[in-house]
């Protein structure tokens, strides 16, 4: 079993039903040619809920690229939806590899070198060591102005779109703002 790192919203994430493909996941990226997986977004903050997408990034050595994303789909069920997004024009190892399980719990992730992509804090090296973490390629926060803007540029997939219209229509019924037709 893949040696899972500490953060501070770990404990709160094991008892989300997220957990246990988490698992699956730092398994499958724990060895050649994975160097390790990075947690993003709202479980690295420590604020994940049961309906939380797990954003996250899969690295591999520099070198390694085309080898990693041709075993990407070790990375998740065989029964799971998935998805790709591809490599960005110009040189840079990085492209978008997405799936939704079965029970319905959306990976948004991207396979890189540590050089192909930039990642921003709050972050969390699920699985690696040091040497991973010291080779991140570290940037300043992404501003909401920029969310914003990067959101218009790219069309998300259609389940993308339907998942996050569920996702809201749940929480707003959670949260009794919900409308009824």
């Amino acid at each position: 079993m893949a040696q899972i790192n500490d953060w501070p919203g770990r404990s709160a994430a094991e008892r989300l039903r997220q957990w246990r493909h988490l698992l699956e996941l730092a398994q499958a990226a724990a060895g050649p040619p994975f160097l390790g997986v990075v947690l993003l977004g709202s479980f690295a903050r420590g604020e994940a809920d049961d309906l939380s997408d797990v954003d996250f990034i899969v690295f591999t050595a520099e070198g390694d690229f085309e080898e990693a994303w041709e075993q990407r789909h070790r990375l998740h069920p065989a029964d799971a939806a998935c998805w790709d997004y591809s490599r960005p024009p110009g040189d840079r190892d990085v492209a978008g590899h997405r799936w939704l399980t079965s029970d319905f719990v959306l990976f948004d992730g991207l396979i890189a070198t540590p050089s192909g992509t930039r990642v921003a804090d709050p972050l969390h090296v699920l699985v690696g060591d040091d040497v991973l973490n010291r080779q991140l390629v570290k940037r300043e926060p992404i501003t909401a102005e920029e969310q914003h803007r990067r959101k218009d540029e790219i069309r998300l997939h259609d389940v993308e779109q339907l998942y996050g219209q569920l996702k809201l229509a749940l929480r707003a019924h959670r949260n009794g703002t919900s409308t009824s037709p």
